[in-house]
């Protein structure tokens, strides 16, 4: 798929040596605020929150952050030393199918998985959300040629799993999400319509996800 034009300008963004104070700090945010990394703490959490005891929390967790978190980050690191994405994030969307595909399997065995394990019904919802999320995202992608911010889907995505677990109170994270869009536009990774589409994609599809799972 040819780039288009934007997307050689987000790339060409994105990859330039930061140069102002400002662009440094959005940089960094970018990097922490990594979906594959936001979901660590997140399904952390949600497995402390639903397992009978710490073992089987952390066991469920380690199947999580392998599958869902690991693989996919390797698999994406190995395509950046072999020149078939330009970075970390895949910050050009005709290079997104492949890589995003792959987690999309990745979280589809952790799925699989989990459930013959018989895992609580919120922690395998949170699963089905994130994936539910991933998958809207590529067809988006794909077909729909626009570049959906995967930061914002995973930020507010976690986001909106808290408030729904440990309630209206945690609204205060949500700052942090707009943080994180501020990041994503002032690297040139995404518009501020990307940003927000993410942001709502993700919002949506959770509630949804857990309300068809009935965890609400």
């Amino acid at each position: 798929m040819a780039e288009t034009t934007e997307d050689i300008q987000i790339e060409k963004g994105f990859a330039a040596t930061a140069e102002t104070p400002g662009e440094k700090v959005a940089h960094r945010i970018s990097v922490v605020a990594n979906p594959l990394f936001v979901a660590l703490p997140l399904f952390l959490v949600v497995a402390l929150h639903t397992a009978p005891d710490l073992l089987h929390a952390l066991g469920w967790w380690l199947i999580i952050a392998v599958g869902i978190t690991g693989a996919p980050f390797f698999f994406i690191r190995m395509g950046v030393k072999r020149g078939k994405y330009t970075d970390d994030h895949v910050s050009n969307r005709a290079q997104r199918f492949v890589p995003l595909s792959f987690g999309l399997i990745c979280m589809l065995l952790v799925f699989v998985l989990l459930f013959f394990l018989a895992v609580p019904r919120l922690l395998l919802a949170t699963v089905v959300a994130a994936l539910a999320t991933l998958a809207f995202a590529i067809v988006i992608t794909q077909f729909g040629k626009f570049k959906i911010s995967l930061h914002m889907a995973g930020s507010a995505g976690a986001v909106t799993i808290c408030i729904l677990l440990f309630g209206p109170w945690l609204f205060v994270l949500a700052p942090l999400v707009i943080l994180i869009g501020w990041a994503r536009w002032k690297v040139r990774a995404h518009t501020v319509l990307q940003a927000c589409a993410g942001t709502v994609l993700a919002a949506l599809v959770t509630i949804a996800v857990l309300w068809l799972f009935g965890v609400l």
